[in-house]
């Protein structure tokens, strides 16, 4: 006899989809102007259903803020977790970044849309703290890479920006349309060139 789903995984469930139907309406409508009965009717859940989770379209959209920051933070860490080689670990963050974009175009629109993240404030604390648990990852990584000299000494900021900041500058043109390479041939020259800048 099959056992009833748990009402954790079921609240868990129509959490995800209300979230995810909220992006789909935050990409296809714009944030401004979406509204929760946009999203309710995406979601097909009730109005109720909805306001029982979210107590706004502020605080829905904070969610999936955190939802997307943390699949794309835990997918680069876990690229580095288990590679112990730095050629491979710098490539791999770089391909790691611009593929992500190039998989997740909603995701992507939605967390590097700089116009629409006044309810940011909301997600202060979590934010900072998922930020902190990102960095302190990344940062072990390279530091035990610099410690065995493979990896030219430098500070971290300087660093972060020689590491991702072409990438970033890509995907910025590659979501508004502007790129001319394609994503496998940027992925693979920018990581290249990120590995002859960072390497010994």
């Amino acid at each position: 006899m099959r056992k009833p789903k748990s009402t954790h995984a079921s609240s868990a469930k129509r959490i995800t989809d209300i979230m995810q139907a909220a992006l789909h309406c935050f990409t296809e409508l714009g944030f401004n102007d979406t509204t929760m009965a946009d999203i309710c009717g995406r979601a097909n859940a009730s109005t109720g259903s909805v306001y029982h989770y979210f107590k706004s379209k502020e605080q829905l959209a904070a969610a999936v803020y955190l939802e997307g920051i943390g699949k794309f933070q835990t997918g680069m860490l876990q690229v580095l977790e288990n590679e112990d080689d730095a050629r491979r670990g710098v490539i791999s963050v770089v391909e790691y970044h611009i593929k992500w974009v190039s998989k997740n175009p909603e995701w992507s629109g939605f967390l590097f849309n700089k116009k629409i993240l006044s309810f940011v404030s909301e997600t202060e604390v979590e934010l900072l703290e998922m930020n902190k648990k990102f960095i302190t990852g990344l940062s072990l990584w390279f530091k035990h890479q610099m410690d065995t000299e493979k990896i030219r000494r430098m500070p971290w900021d300087i660093l972060v920006a020689i590491l991702l900041g072409p990438c970033q500058e890509y995907t910025k043109l590659y979501l508004s349309g502007k790129t001319i390479t394609k994503i496998n041939e940027a992925a693979n020259d920018l990581g290249i060139a990120a590995w002859n800048s960072l390497s010994k």
